[in-house]
């Protein structure tokens, strides 16, 4: 099996309810999501990119990756921003651009208020995978803008 085909597998195992937007949550669906985000951060960038199709190409797999919320943002903030950040990559503005932009605002101000480097880390992610909505938030012009 390749890494796109274990990817797919990967979120098909993980359920969807649009009634129980948590239900993505569960902590025995935590493995799953590591396995997805470690398949993705280690493939090429043609694999990315078809991993970003596939995502992009079913709205129930958008939002699982949407409504998904790292357990980490007390005890890794740098691991929880980082998962934040590749979702959005992943998505690419899916199912609503302004709302990740918004998001990854308030992930920098985060990473400050923890005292760390937020343009180190989104450049790392970017760099991995360059994702339009990333560059723009690390614009300080622009993400003075996207503040309010």
């Amino acid at each position: 099996m390749d890494d796109l085909e274990r990817f797919k597998e990967l979120l098909i195992q993980i359920p969807f309810d649009h009634y129980d937007l948590k239900v993505v949550n569960r902590e025995e669906y935590l493995p799953l999501f590591e396995e997805l985000f470690e398949i993705y951060e280690n493939s090429t960038p043609a694999e990315k990119s078809s991993m970003e199709m596939l995502v992009q190409s079913d709205r129930d797999f958008i939002y699982k990756f949407v409504h998904w919320i790292p357990p980490y943002e007390k005890s890794d903030p740098k691991r929880y921003v980082k998962y934040r950040l590749i979702s959005v990559t992943i998505r690419d503005g899916k199912p609503d651009f302004r709302d990740d932009l918004l998001e990854l605002v308030h992930l920098w101000d985060f990473l400050e208020e923890k005292g760390l480097d937020p343009q180190k880390i989104f450049e790392e992610v970017n760099q991995a995978s360059v994702s339009f909505l990333i560059q723009q938030v690390m614009d300080p012009e622009r993400r003075a803008e996207l503040r309010f």
